[in-house]
């Protein structure tokens, strides 16, 4: 079972490298964004370079794993590949973690990066609690999100439903989370909302912030939506 698992990560993180615009995405935009926001407000605002620092990492967690989960596992189907996949001797679940374990690896390496930038840009040193708090945030925070979007994706997989679905989840999560400014310093109802989705209880782990209760809820929901969907859908002959 771990040979499979290994080899499954393997391959995944060499497709993943082949895709020049999946690359840019994951690793150069969010560095640029780092950077730009940073310049502007982080020398006039102390503390907001971590508090960037940690909004960058969560909006890059959400945004790979649903459009990097998702959507692939959707090929699968419109391909076929997944009723070849079911027919193998080994569980099919063993892919899709292995995907998703090929995520992780490429999100710690953006970690890496982005502390780097902190460090070389504004003069920000991370500390080590900020790293550990980092590496808890990908690994749940990933988990959540592939898990999500494989609900979306699959919900809507007889409709024919487009990336457009996950676009519009993803910006609503995003613009009502606390990424880049605490929205609910500004508007409460807004900031309920954002307390109530998946990535401000990840920003609550990236930054220290405490227990957010929706977190248990994010963890378990996707996956038991999922594995339900994953068994009652038809593929076609």
């Amino acid at each position: 079972m771990m040979k499979i698992l290994s080899q499954s990560i393997y391959y995944q993180f060499l497709i993943f490298l082949r895709i020049k615009q999946a690359v840019f995405f994951t690793i150069a935009f969010p560095i640029f964004l780092f950077v730009i926001f940073g310049s502007i407000w982080g020398t006039q605002h102390d503390g907001y370079v971590s508090f960037l620092l940690s909004g960058i990492i969560g909006m890059t967690i959400a945004s790979d794993g649903l459009f990097a989960i998702g959507p692939v596992i959707k090929e699968y189907y419109s391909n076929g590949l997944i009723k070849y996949l079911r027919k193998l001797p080994f569980n099919i679940l063993l892919h899709f973690m292995g995907l998703i374990i090929s995520r992780v690896i490429s999100l710690l390496f953006i970690v890496f990066l982005l502390c780097i930038t902190a460090y070389l840009m504004f003069d920000y040193t991370v500390t080590s609690l900020e790293i550990v708090n980092f590496i808890i945030g990908v690994f749940v925070g990933l988990l959540i999100f592939s898990f999500l979007g494989l609900v979306v994706t699959f919900s809507g997989i007889k409709q024919g439903a487009d990336k457009g679905i996950i676009n519009f989840i993803y910006f609503v999560i995003l613009f009502t989370s606390n990424a880049f400014y605490p929205v609910g310093e500004f508007n409460k109802l807004i900031g309920y909302i954002g307390n109530s989705l998946p990535l401000n209880p990840i920003l609550s782990i990236l930054r220290n912030d405490g227990t957010n209760y929706f977190l248990t809820i994010w963890l378990l929901a996707p996956i038991i939506l999922f594995v339900f969907l994953f068994k009652n859908v038809k593929f076609n002959r």
